[in-house]
C-alpha cells in the first residue's frame, strides 16, 4: 500500500471512530453530514474521499474546526514564508567635479 492509500485508510478508521465515539449511527451522520449512508459505509470501509464529502463529514461529526487548525496553520507558514527580509540595495555615491 502506498503511502497516499495508508493515509486515505488512516483518515477513513478515525471517522469512524469519531462516529462511535459520538454515538451517532451511520444514518445519523449521514443525516448531519447530509450524504447518503452508502457514502457512510464507503468511508469507514476506506474507500477513497472527495475533499467535498470530508468537509460534509466533518461538519456531521462537529469537527469542522479540525480542517480550520490545518488551514490556520497553513496561511501561518505561508504568510512567515512571504516575509522575507527586504533586500538593502546599495546606493550609488554622488560625485560633484569641481572645475
Amino acid at each position: 500500500m502506498n503511502e497516499t492509500a495508508e493515509m486515505i485508510a488512516m483518515l477513513c478508521r478515525r471517522i469512524k471512530i469519531a462516529r462511535i465515539e459520538k454515538n451517532l449511527s451511520q444514518q445519523k451522520l449521514a443525516d448531519k453530514s447530509q450524504i447518503g449512508i452508502a457514502t457512510i459505509k464507503r468511508i469507514e470501509q476506506g474507500e477513497s474521499i472527495t475533499l467535498q464529502t470530508l468537509i460534509a463529514v466533518l461538519r456531521g461529526l462537529d469537527e469542522l474546526d479540525q480542517l480550520n487548525n490545518l488551514l490556520a496553520y497553513n496561511e501561518v507558514i505561508h504568510k512567515t514564508s512571504m516575509e522575507q527580509p527586504k533586500r538593502k540595495y546599495r546606493t550609488k555615491k554622488q560625485y560633484w567635479l569641481c572645475l
